[in-house]
């Protein structure tokens, strides 16, 4: 689908066109009092919004603009690139003062604050007494001014519906709206109106670009000019591409499909926050690989096999082993040559659970199982663990219960999942569960975790892994075992993260523990 543009015409302007492409110079253009855009990131839309503004400002005597965005830096970049189109265009004389300001706004209700509060605001002011004034998302900050509005990201903003009331204030003056972003999930207001402008409805002035709509209209080129290193077009896509790591983002910030249906357990923001930069000791191992190290199983011959298995585990594993405990495993049992896999996840608690070592494997050989799980028991003697033992993990979570009792746990995924992923769901938010960056696959597991309202209780799903095909959710729900396992060593009275409640109080349950 090419790219949508409003149908108007502008003159020519050789100056303008050999630093915007076409749908900025729509947008610079575009004076209608509503306007709404669905872009792609890093196609240059707040940049140009930057110019239309500076040239607006100058063309209309006090005329202020109101630009908000998603935090403060972002607001305050807005005005340095303000500054620097005054600069290009030769327009800085124009300018009377620059710089950051603490300007008083209406407190919000209940915020204990008085009648006022203050802010800091990003200004430009204008010699025919017009200014441009970047905040962040403050609907109180935008009821305090009256001019015209842009609002970048709105998809983005925690208070949507706040800051479009204070913001249709503005409209009803005469001032003109400006929304543009990327999208951010089907349910949000953003996409509400836009699907309210795709049916003509609601007097917008409709824009929608995607990154290879830019592309095909000169982005890459326009990049290229400043670039020591010139890329093609694919080259540009793909790097894109990779960057959004997973499909789900990519298409949602890049080409403008919003994801729906399914909700994803915790958005990819908190799940890039759990990232560090820290090593991590981690094994693979498919069928064949099992059988070529240690031999297939034989009757008689288990102590010898046991014994090769747990050598070459100490080798792979040895910081972890003399690493300090307590430590807690996540074991989700699979027993499958080429489908599931099985997944052993060892976090190490201290101010929150860090991965310090993962192994994997698919393999139908249940004895090399049981004798890794055993292996890891023995060799953390201070860890407690927690293992799925519905199917076919029952029996080895039924010898492991009873030869470590105590610091194992079998568990009844079916009817615990939901528990699982609560309890799992609530540690990310919190920023309490740790695994590094340089395993992105890890943190697209947990993002592949989903739930949906359906018959009065909410159901944890799982989806492909798109950086590691082999799991479906195992790595990430190993991970919620060895939360389970945290579980066992806390002190009596502690609360348990069980929650089943309709969406609306889930929700509000959530932004609660995220802040």
């Amino acid at each position: 689908m090419p790219a949508i543009l409003p149908a108007f015409n502008f003159p020519p302007d050789p100056e303008l066109e050999r630093h915007f492409l076409p749908y900025q110079l729509a947008w610079i253009h575009d004076d209608s009092p509503l306007r709404l855009a669905e872009k792609s990131v890093r196609i240059g839309w707040t940049y140009a919004d930057a110019f239309k503004n500076v040239r607006k400002r100058l063309l209309h005597p006090r005329r202020d603009y109101l630009f908000t965005t998603k935090d403060y830096p972002t607001a305050l970049e807005y005005v340095r690139t303000c500054d620097r189109f005054a600069s290009l265009f030769k327009m800085a004389r124009s300018i009377l003062s620059r710089g950051e300001v603490i300007l008083k706004v209406p407190a919000p209700p209940g915020s204990g604050l008085g009648i006022t509060g203050e802010i800091k605001v990003g200004m430009i002011r204008f010699d025919n007494g017009s200014r441009i004034l970047a905040f962040s998302s403050n609907p109180n900050a935008l009821r305090a001014f009256g001019g015209d509005v842009g609002m970048d990201e709105f998809a983005f903003h925690p208070e949507a519906e706040a800051l479009w009331a204070a913001a249709a204030g503005r409209v009803t003056w005469g001032f003109d709206l400006g929304v543009w972003s990327s999208c951010h999930g089907e349910e949000t207001l953003f996409q509400s109106f836009a699907r309210e402008a795709r049916t003509a409805a609601g007097r917008w002035s409709y824009y929608r670009v995607t990154l290879e709509d830019a592309i095909e209209l000169g982005l890459v080129e326009k990049i290229n000019r400043r670039r020591a290193c010139p890329v093609s077009r694919d080259g540009f896509l793909e790097e894109c591409r990779r960057r959004a790591r997973l499909p789900e983002v990519f298409e949602q910030e890049y080409l403008c499909q919003p994801r729906g249906g399914l909700e994803g357990m915790v958005p990819w923001a908190v799940l890039a926050g759990c990232q560090a930069d820290y090593e991590l000791e981690r094994w693979h191992l498919e069928a064949a690989g099992v059988e070529g190290q240690f031999g297939a199983w034989q009757p008689g011959r288990s102590p010898e096999r046991e014994r090769r298995i747990q050598d070459a585990l100490g080798c792979r594993f040895a910081r972890l082993f003399a690493s300090p405990g307590p430590h807690r495993i996540g074991f989700d049992v699979a027993a499958s040559g080429s489908g599931d896999l099985a997944a052993l996840y060892v976090d190490q608690e201290d101010r929150g659970l860090w991965l310090r070592g993962l192994f994997t494997c698919r393999t139908q050989d249940w004895h090399f199982l049981k004798t890794v799980l055993a292996t890891f028991l023995q060799r953390l003697p201070a860890a407690t663990a927690a293992g799925d033992e519905t199917g076919l993990g029952r029996q080895i979570c039924w010898e492991a219960a009873r030869e470590f009792p105590g610091r194992f746990q079998p568990v009844n995924f079916r009817s615990e999942k939901p528990a699982l992923g609560f309890a799992l769901m609530h540690q990310l938010s919190l920023g309490e569960k740790h695994f590094p960056r340089a395993h992105p696959d890890i943190a697209a597991d947990f993002f592949s975790l989903q739930k949906t309202w359906r018959g009065g209780h909410w159901v944890f799903t799982e989806s492909a892994n798109s950086l590691n095909p082999a799991s479906h959710g195992d790595i990430a729900w190993s991970g919620a075992l060895s939360t389970r396992a945290a579980g066992l060593a806390a002190p009596p009275g502690r609360p348990r993260i069980l929650e089943n409640r309709p969406p609306r109080a889930q929700a509000r349950r959530e932004r609660s523990a995220m802040g």
